[in-house]
């Protein structure tokens, strides 16, 4: 049995157990309305925990889960090499994480394409370190599709741990390309596209676990 399943009964429950004696009812005398009013509140407390409570500064002081929602920038340098022996020069990017306790979804883009993830994960490694790790879809602007398609891929970013350290990571793709991933900038602010976050101007430098700073 899940977890978080195994939580939510115990918490249905003690909150039954509660309203029980609160009323002076022994507990074999537990009306079913008094377990549909501990459902409610264990259901409401998940949902308050999956969007919010997670995020307390002093919840994740215990859980260790980092806090890396909002919009990154930084370069995607690409092994590609072009048909006349040249590299691709970096490219300037912008990723965006939404969190939630239980989910993560990115969304990268860049002046000619745009990558949303179908599945997302923080991963917790032996080594201490945080890492997230997604598959996308990569959906070209119409007019590079003649030298790009659409395509699929995976990649992974670390979190960094010191002050300056953003996300560092890799890529790879169903079309046999790879690449790394330096993403040193941070806002809150959820944009939209490449050509605005690149050009915004409330970026700071990345620091660990940028939500608690």
């Amino acid at each position: 049995m899940n977890s978080k399943v195994r939580v939510g009964i115990g918490i249905a429950a003690l909150v039954g157990l509660v309203l029980a004696l609160l009323a002076g009812q022994g507990i074999s005398e537990m009306p079913f309305r008094v377990f549909s009013i501990a459902g409610l509140v264990a259901t409401l407390a998940f949902a308050l925990w999956e969007r919010f409570i997670w995020k307390w500064k002093l919840i994740r002081y215990f859980t260790g889960v980092p806090l890396i929602a909002g919009t990154w920038r930084g370069d995607l340098i690409s092994s590609y090499i072009k048909p006349d022996g040249t590299s691709v020069p970096p490219i300037p990017t912008a990723l965006h994480i939404s969190q939630t306790s239980s989910k993560a979804t990115v969304t990268l883009f860049t002046g000619e394409s745009k990558s949303v993830s179908e599945h997302a994960k923080l991963i917790h490694d032996p080594d201490g370190r945080w890492r997230l790790s997604w598959q996308y879809v990569n959906t070209p602007r119409p007019g590079v599709r003649d030298r790009s398609e659409q395509h699929r891929g995976a990649a992974e970013v670390y979190i960094g741990s010191q002050p300056g350290e953003g996300l560092e990571g890799s890529y790879f793709t169903d079309r046999q390309t790879d690449g790394e991933l330096h993403l040193v900038e941070w806002s809150s602010a959820r944009y939209g596209s490449a050509a605005t976050a690149l050009a915004g101007d409330d970026f700071n430098e990345a620091r660990p676990y940028v939500g608690e700073n």
